[in-house]
């Protein structure tokens, strides 16, 4: 296995046997969220990103979350770009974005981008069902797949599996022969 592979596995299931709070658990899942499906490289991805590490929520739910819907946003851009596209054709929206693009920063946010706005705005909304779906989860089935992890030892077995994946050499790789 390659160590991305064993640390991205290494941090799931530190999810569970972590004991971190479900509320935690969920809110860091709903900020990762909404860093997934915003478009990288504008200031309101780095307030947002800034926010995750400024509150209690959980990297590693955060984290994982930001991978899963950073992968599925290619599908959720056309989606944003007729959302955004429909927020800025809105005379009041107008007059405010002026107002934002005055500021200093303003322009730095990328708001006028339609699929920075409608991914903004798509992921406002669905951050109540994900944060709601997932505190469900992790109330509801954390201590017992954290029983069966630690049964397992699935926490220790993926630690020497990332050490031994990072000292040895890549028999993929073609290197050996």
């Amino acid at each position: 296995m390659r160590p991305a592979t064993v640390a991205s596995l290494r941090t799931v299931v530190s999810l569970f046997i972590g004991g971190g709070s479900a509320r935690a658990m969920a809110f860091g899942f709903a900020m990762g969220m909404t860093i997934g499906l915003m478009p990288k490289g504008n200031l309101t991805a780095v307030v947002i990103s800034t926010l995750v590490l400024a509150t209690q929520a959980n990297l590693a739910a955060a984290g994982v979350a930001a991978a899963l819907f950073t992968w599925a946003a290619t599908w959720t851009d056309p989606l944003a770009h007729r959302l955004g596209s429909a927020i800025l054709a809105q005379p009041s929206c107008q007059t405010s974005l002026v107002r934002l693009y005055e500021w200093p920063l303003g322009p730095w946010t990328a708001l006028n981008n339609t699929v920075v706005l409608g991914s903004l705005a798509l992921s406002l909304v669905l951050s109540y069902p994900a944060y709601h779906l997932v505190w469900l989860l992790f109330h509801h089935y954390q201590a017992r797949i954290a029983q069966r992890l630690q049964e397992y030892h699935a926490d220790k077995v993926l630690a020497g599996a990332e050490v031994a994946a990072r000292l040895l050499p890549s028999s993929s790789s073609g290197k050996g022969k």
